[in-house]
């Protein structure tokens, strides 16, 4: 049998995968070449191209093509962004150039704000990544004391999108069924497969540090590691930070955290003995606390940052950032928590990729139709 050909269609790179979607696309890829596809990656250059990424990403992928940025256009909409705002005519042209040179079964879109260019695939299956929910998040910030960042727009103009697909793909289930609500007539909940380099990596050397976050530099992880920093006040906890957030300008923690530049996320993971997820709010699946999970980390966080994991334990129950503190001192005072919280954490791991992986043979089976 010929095995299908998919074009998946992103704004962010996908290789080096060293932020949650990249790495969400990447396995996402990884995945449907895994179960026999053939699968080319149409890369709407917000990110920009360095030399590094476009060899990467031409050896990870099929077929690899090139779309430059385009500055979004001004806003359409008073309050928020409009539908298409962000996506241009000539990545719709491209879809379309390439449908038309040699058929895609099916062409996945990542992001409802890209949603216009599955119109320019006729014939093919037409399936919207929706990575997150976008109407009203200005709103869902603005609730979570943030001033709104990034794209962001209403129910409204987000059900548009959603009508354009097939087929929508949730990244947790709470959300595939909000996705519901909002009109997508079909939804699949496709998650992210943990990498599971816990059934074979090696055990590093003595830690660094017994505790550490690694975190890009969006505002909802700046707020949340404002909160352990304040939460930590005083407490004599020591504690690392890594990732993206260094580079946030103005940021002054108090609690004065031993800062580490890492290359990639296996060397954070070899540099702490127990990692921490303090995230509030937010929607989507945490990508870092299912990284994380897979490399056999332990993990202490909230229910947020556990949020479409199905997550049983206390240490990965926490209301808050002070709720996280408390789950430290445990941690540290108690050799038997530590056990119990890192067997935890496996068999959590295990059972989330058992799940995914028959989410991903569903949306094959879909693909292959």
């Amino acid at each position: 049998m010929t095995p299908p050909r998919i074009l998946l269609v992103a704004p962010m790179h996908s290789h080096p995968p060293d932020q949650g979607n990249a790495a969400r696309l990447a396995a996402f890829g990884a995945a449907l070449r895994a179960r026999g596809a053939w699968v080319e990656l149409l890369y709407f250059g917000l990110e920009g191209l360095d030399p590094g990424r476009e060899a990467a990403m031409r050896t990870a992928w099929d077929g690899f093509h090139y779309v430059p940025p385009v500055a979004p256009a001004r806003q359409s909409c008073p309050g928020h962004w409009g539908l298409d705002d962000w996506c241009s005519d000539a990545l719709c042209q491209s879809v379309a150039a390439l449908q038309a040179r040699q058929p895609f079964q099916a062409v996945v879109v990542n992001y409802v704000w890209l949603s216009r260019a599955l119109l320019a695939a006729p014939g093919a299956l037409r399936v919207l990544d929706t990575h997150d929910l976008f109407g009203d998040r200005h709103l869902v910030a603005q609730r979570d004391g943030l001033l709104p960042s990034w794209y962001f727009t209403s129910i409204a103009e987000e059900a548009s999108g959603l009508a354009r697909a097939d087929v929508v793909l949730g990244i947790q289930q709470e959300e595939s069924a909000e996705l519901r609500r909002r009109g997508a007539a079909r939804v699949l909940t496709v998650g992210h497969p943990p990498s599971l380099r816990l059934l074979h990596r090696a055990p590093g050397g003595a830690p660094q540090a017994r505790f550490g976050l690694l975190a890009s530099g969006n505002p909802w992880n700046l707020r949340a590691a404002a909160a352990l920093d304040a939460a930590l006040d005083g407490s004599g906890l020591g504690w690392l930070l890594a990732g993206g957030i260094l580079r946030a300008p103005g940021l002054r923690l108090r609690s004065a955290p031993q800062r580490l530049t890492v290359a990639d996320a296996a060397a954070f993971y070899d540099a702490v003995e127990c990692v921490l997820n303090p995230m509030q709010g937010g929607t989507g699946l945490k990508i870092k606390t299912v990284e994380a999970l897979g490399f056999g980390a332990p993990v202490l966080g909230t229910r947020d940052a556990f949020a479409g994991l199905g997550a049983e334990h206390a240490a990965h129950q926490a209301a808050d950032a002070a709720g996280v503190v408390a789950l430290m001192r445990e941690w540290a005072g108690s050799a038997a928590f530590r056990a119990e919280v890192a067997l935890a954490g496996r068999l959590l791991a295990l059972r989330y990729a058992s799940e995914v992986e028959s989410q991903y043979d569903a949306l094959m089976a879909l693909l292959k139709e």
